[in-house]
């Protein structure tokens, strides 16, 4: 049922194209007289590939079987593409083996579509088979069986089609090295990957992204960064992909300055976040940043990426954001988002207790402590302490502060620390 859904949504869609609009006519889209025929079964074909409208498809397919065009190479490919994208693979497969066995755009389209939509070991599979019949693999072959084997780890496959890339003279191809470094980089070879890169003699910028992105994959930060700047200088620009894949790995790294940094630099530079690739660490990394600038706008702005992609109640984002509020002196609020939570960690009672002890709410701080010391009990560390001493200080609740002190050691065994032993000399406890 849900297909046929679908099929209605791009019949519909369809239906309001110009160039298939008739005044009155029930007939089915495909079967009326086109002004430009081929054109515009291309983009009827598109249509439906792109909202994965199976039944609409096989029937146009029909059509074309019906009409001749089915032996036409270009509808052919089309269909082959199509059938891939809406898994069902075997259909592909049987259109595939309706061709001539030369023709090379076959195999170039059907390795592409199962390497497109997932189906990494039917492409390595159909890879080997073109070898075997001692046909030549080509520029365009190539990228699409390489992303095959770094998505299955197949490293033995990757080296070999390396090789046939310097037999056949295709090392120069900006994809082929592009795809050779990401084949290399997902198949944990990261040092191989980089040999690649620096082999190229002229490196773009696809070729420093996919780099960017080994790096970033396998924890290499600054490695990545280092990078970035060097092909800078010589001329290769980054774009909206090289900044994003450089705050995900620094945001994978807890390097919460550099990711603020590098976000500034983004912004600074013309670009706009790809905030659907960012995860609950990108946002929590961020935040810090905008409380320690009291950048509660941009902080704001932060919070509704955060609610775009989806984290707004990840407990981490939810905990930056409090400390953030707080710390900026949006009390009312931290407040506010302290109480929706339905799970709380430490971080996130530390900061609220911080933000009320640092802004003249002592009494809110210190009753906070005590629904903490209910209902966490032993998660309290020396940062919960360090608030409530803050508190008590700010307070001149004197006794009650010396209290807190000797219960800090005796009942959970902390032991006091600089910033805390300060506050008891200081205070007279």
């Amino acid at each position: 049922m849900a297909g046929h859904h679908k099929d209605k949504e791009v019949e519909e869609k369809c239906a309001k194209h110009p160039s298939f609009l008739r005044p009155h006519n029930k007939t089915p889209i495909f079967y009326r007289t086109f002004q430009t025929s081929h054109g515009v079964y291309d983009e009827l074909m598109d249509m439906y590939a792109g909202g994965r409208a199976l039944h609409s498809g096989k029937k146009l397919h029909a059509h074309f079987i019906i009409t001749g065009l089915a032996r036409l190479t270009r509808f052919a490919a089309k269909l082959i593409a199509f059938y891939v994208g809406c898994g069902e693979p075997s259909y592909a497969r049987k259109l595939f083996d309706q061709i001539p066995v030369t023709n090379a755009r076959r195999w170039i389209v059907l390795v592409g579509a199962y390497s497109q939509y997932g189906f990494y070991e039917e492409a390595l599979g159909l890879f080997r088979e073109m070898q075997e019949q001692g046909l030549r693999p080509n520029e365009f072959v190539i990228p699409s069986t390489l992303k095959a084997c770094g998505r299955v780890s197949d490293r033995e496959t990757g080296e070999k089609i390396q090789s046939v890339v310097l037999k056949c003279s295709f090392e120069s191809d900006g994809f082929v090295r592009s795809a050779l470094i990401d084949m290399y980089s997902r198949c944990d070879l990261i040092e191989k990957a980089r040999r690649v890169y620096d082999a190229m003699v002229e490196k773009d910028l696809v070729a420093l992204n996919a780099m960017v992105s080994g790096y970033a994959q396998h924890g290499f930060a600054k490695e990545a960064l280092d990078l970035v700047e060097k092909m800078q200088a010589l001329g290769v620009k980054p774009n909206a992909v090289t900044w994003n894949t450089l705050i995900a790995g620094f945001s994978q790294k807890g390097d919460e300055v550099m990711v603020s940094e590098l976000f500034n630099l983004m912004r600074s530079n013309g670009f706009e976040p790809d905030v659907f690739s960012w995860t609950s660490a990108t946002i929590s990394s961020l935040l810090p940043a905008c409380a320690t600038a009291a950048n509660v706008r941009r902080g704001k702005e932060i919070h509704g990426y955060a609610l775009v992609i989806g984290v707004g109640d990840d407990i981490f984002v939810r905990s930056a954001l409090v400390d953030m509020h707080s710390k900026c002196g949006f009390i009312a609020e931290a407040r506010n988002l302290f109480h929706r939570m339905s799970k709380r960690n430490i971080v996130t009672w530390n900061s609220m207790i911080f933000g009320y002890a640092n802004h003249g709410h002592c009494n809110e701080a210190i009753e906070l402590f005590s629904q903490m010391e209910k209902e966490e009990g032993k998660k309290l560390d020396h940062l919960t302490f360090t608030a409530v001493l803050t508190a008590c200080i700010h307070a001149g609740m004197v006794e009650l502060g010396q209290s807190l002190f000797h219960l800090m050691q005796e009942k959970y065994g902390i032991v006091p620390r600089l910033e805390a032993l300060c506050m008891h000399g200081g205070s007279s406890w």
